[in-house]
């Protein structure tokens, strides 16, 4: 059985521990935390997602978990790899394999003008938006890649965390100081060229951050990034993920009026996440309460899902791969 560890272990990282023995080689993952951290140590990960069990506990001994790993992952920037340097020379001394991913978004360089038109993107896209943060936006993204691909589909995908690359996709570029129609375009070509060069049956892309701003203090960037991604395409699925509430058909219609007029798209499916925002004490900061998969709501609409429910993903996601077959031209 072969082991990995990963370190340093943040929250950020949780889909690595629950997924990655799923796509991967590996059939264990240990998950390291720096001294200091706020993740609770030998606990099952599923207290921090609310997910279902894994039988994965972090854990604060790098050389323990070392002496029972073959391979070691170290996570961050390249200034990280001189902070954790000890570490790594003694992974290197006891022979183990050291993977370093680099957590820098991916550079893309394309001249456009305002002139130009789209290009056009000859697959199925399915595309994964949220609320905001935290929202098991990443979770559906490997979900959906896992059904694909047991059905014998192809996939190109891009993620919304940085370390996508892990999983073997890439996350999306960042543009920051480009106006709003450079940035459209050259995402456009940025997902044109992925599928010229990879050649897939269907693309997926996870939109970082929200869709609009959840309050005048917590602005998610007004939600351009989602409005950029999404009109560089021309979604055949599209899947909006919410903070866990008490949902009404009003909010879901106004959700879909917004994705229509802001976003140019349509919102196929709503993704009820395990996480709830609150007001800290300022009243201007949101933080996170995390609900047990186990202890939601029962979910009423058929075109609503959460991810820990597996039979409630399952049936979405297969949904999903039926509707873009119904369509002969697509899939």
């Amino acid at each position: 059985m072969k082991r990995l560890l990963v370190y340093p272990f943040t929250l950020d990282m949780l889909p690595i521990a629950r997924y990655y023995k799923g796509f991967t080689e590996y059939e264990d993952v240990l998950p390291i935390v720096e001294e200091g951290s706020v993740i609770p140590v030998n606990q099952d990960i599923c207290c921090l997602d609310g997910g279902s069990s894994t039988g994965i506990k972090a854990s604060a001994d790098f050389e323990s978990a070392l002496a029972v790993s073959d391979d070691v992952m170290f996570i961050g920037e390249p200034r990280d790899a001189q902070m954790h340097r000890k570490y790594i020379t003694m992974a290197e001394g006891m022979g183990k394999k050291i993977i370093l991913y680099d957590t820098h978004l991916p550079e893309y360089n394309a001249q456009v003008s305002p002139e130009d038109k789209l290009a056009y993107i000859p697959v199925p896209i399915i595309t994964v938006m949220g609320q905001g943060q935290q929202c098991n936006k990443f979770d559906i993204q490997l979900g959906l890649r896992r059904t694909l691909q047991k059905r014998g589909y192809k996939v190109s995908q891009v993620g919304t965390k940085r370390y996508s690359a892990a999983f073997g996709f890439c996350g999306l570029p960042a543009f920051p100081d480009f106006p709003l129609w450079k940035k459209i375009l050259l995402y456009n070509r940025f997902f044109a060229d992925i599928v010229r060069k990879e050649s897939p049956d269907v693309l997926i892309v996870g939109i970082p951050g929200g869709i609009m701003p959840i309050d005048k203090y917590n602005q998610e960037l007004f939600g351009e990034t989602a409005i950029a991604v999404s009109r560089s395409l021309s979604p055949d699925v599209s899947i909006l993920s919410m903070y866990l509430s008490q949902v009404e058909d009003n909010f879901l219609n106004d959700m879909t009026n917004y994705a229509k007029y802001a976003l140019g798209t349509t919102l196929d499916f709503f993704h009820m996440s395990n996480t709830r925002l609150f007001l800290e004490r300022d009243m201007r900061t949101f933080g996170f309460i995390t609900t047990n998969c186990d202890d939601m709501p029962k979910i009423a609409r058929d075109n609503m899902f959460n991810v820990f429910a597996h039979d409630s993903a399952e049936t979405v996601y297969e949904r999903i791969v039926a509707q873009l077959q119904d369509n002969i031209e697509v899939l």
